[in-house]
């Protein structure tokens, strides 16, 4: 009787031991190989961690620490120190991490430890005498006026905005908020030195803000038909609010 050939054993060839000092796989919220990643990423240099040698750590300039998810579903974590305080940061995935992290760098980098503080604050800072020397001190009249000017004007459109996030279109809406030319300018001086001091005090790192100037509505203004006749009233309300240039500007008003 025919004896049957010994079965054959599979011998597995493939290395099951991870290399030593590396991780044995990659972050849970990484994308695979052949899959893109979408929106921005978190890029610094990755090592181990101090206190778990298994676990990776992206250190980023300015001391930010960030830890990718250990399992699928956990989010980004990002620790950093800002003004002697020690702060977190996390996302569900890491784009939206790092768009987090965008506004944490800015301030970082310009020292600016006022900037998550709303636009209230940054006006009282502003107007507080005490933040200019008493030589620099301007008169009891100039203070009353930019008082004026904020409380009516700027308080509005940036009370309860954080600092960071006040935009150029903010002070664009503060400065056509004036009335007349006139008083746009002084408006836009208000702007001016209200941006200025905001930098210095660490409310805002932006000089452009500063880079606005009144303008008139010419939407409102426009809208008026050459030749439309006006009562004396009604003139006198659009001039006030246009200025006599901006009215004589826009067709035949007639009284």
């Amino acid at each position: 009787m025919a004896q049957s050939a010994p079965a054959r054993t599979k011998i597995n060839t493939k290395v099951t031991q991870q290399a030593p000092g590396r991780s044995s796989r990659r972050p849970a919220g990484r994308p695979g190989p052949g899959r893109p990643p979408r929106g921005p990423r978190v890029s610094g240099e990755a090592r181990d961690s101090v206190r778990q040698s298994a676990r990776p750590v992206i250190e980023l300039a300015f001391g930010i620490l960030v830890y990718p998810p250990e399992n699928d579903g956990e989010p980004w974590r990002a620790v950093f120190t800002e003004n002697g305080q020690r702060k977190y940061r996390q996302g569900a995935t890491e784009a939206k991490l790092a768009e987090k992290l965008e506004k944490v760098r800015e301030r970082l980098q310009a020292d600016a430890a006022n900037m998550e503080r709303p636009g209230a604050d940054l006006i009282k800072h502003y107007l507080d005498p005490d933040r200019l020397p008493v030589e620099d001190r301007r008169s009891r009249k100039h203070a009353h006026t930019q008082r004026r000017l904020c409380e009516r004007f700027a308080e509005p459109v940036i009370g309860t905005v954080t600092c960071q996030d006040i935009k150029t279109g903010h002070m664009q809406q503060i400065v056509n908020a004036a009335p007349t030319a006139g008083e746009g300018d002084r408006v836009h001086g208000m702007l001016s030195a209200l941006v200025a001091a905001g930098i210095e005090g660490g409310y805002l790192t932006n000089p452009r803000l500063a880079m606005v100037h009144w303008q008139a509505d010419d939407s409102a203004a426009g809208g008026l038909p050459a030749g439309r006749t006006l009562s004396s009233g009604a003139a006198r309300s659009f001039e006030r609010r246009y200025g006599h240039r901006q009215m004589t500007a826009h067709g035949r008003l007639l009284v």
